[in-house]
């Protein structure tokens, strides 16, 4: 099929229109897009190393508040989850939520993990939505262990509601528990100490 010189002129004058609209949807936003996530990243790096060199600056004129440090981190690392990526660090989490159910009569149905999020600083949140049944004195027990555990954990929602009690057991009221809960683990570059890896002060 032969083009006539009318439609050659017609098609040049669309591809005049719509090759600057191409070029900027397909390079110039996506390059805009990167451009300004990395100046994020890099705002927020900034931000950390500004930080971290306060702390340097104050530790060397004041030993002692560079003892008192450490002090505190010798503390509180061991209360802390150590594993090396958001998906150990969170299998972590909620293995121990299980391990602190069991103890105190909870029925720990379901346990899921959810994305991490991490500070600038490096320092990552993990988070576990579970589902659980228990009676009143259970659910007391295990939020108690929960507040005073070995481990740092914070119990951002907490759902409670009379659920059916078993066959053989009608007198005995069980709660359906939905809990969403946090807990915090190191970044993914800071080594881990001995009170850490042997389980520190209890």
């Amino acid at each position: 099929m032969k083009i006539s010189d009318a439609e050659r002129r017609t098609i040049r004058r669309a591809a005049l229109v719509l090759l600057p609209v191409a070029f900027f949807y397909l390079v110039v936003r996506p390059y805009m897009g990167a451009l300004s996530t990395a100046q994020d990243r890099l705002a927020a790096e900034r931000d950390a190393l500004s930080r971290e060199r306060g702390a340097v600056a104050m530790a060397e004129k004041n030993p002692a508040i560079q003892e008192l440090t450490d002090s505190v981190l010798q503390v509180t690392l061991p209360r802390l989850f150590a594993g090396r990526d958001d998906v150990m660090a969170s299998s972590e989490l909620g293995a121990y939520l299980g391990d602190v159910a069991e103890a105190h009569r909870v029925y720990l149905q379901d346990a899921t993990t959810r994305p991490a999020t991490t500070s600038p600083a490096g320092v990552r949140t993990l988070r576990v939505d579970i589902r659980a049944e228990s009676d009143f004195q259970g659910l007391l027990e295990f939020l108690r262990a929960l507040e005073q555990g070995e481990k740092l954990v914070k119990i951002e929602r907490l759902d409670v509601s009379v659920g059916l009690s078993g066959p053989g057991n009608e007198n005995a009221e069980t709660l359906s528990i939905v809990a969403t809960i946090a807990g915090i683990a190191l970044p993914n570059n800071m080594a881990l100490g001995p009170l850490a890896t042997t389980g520190g002060p209890r």
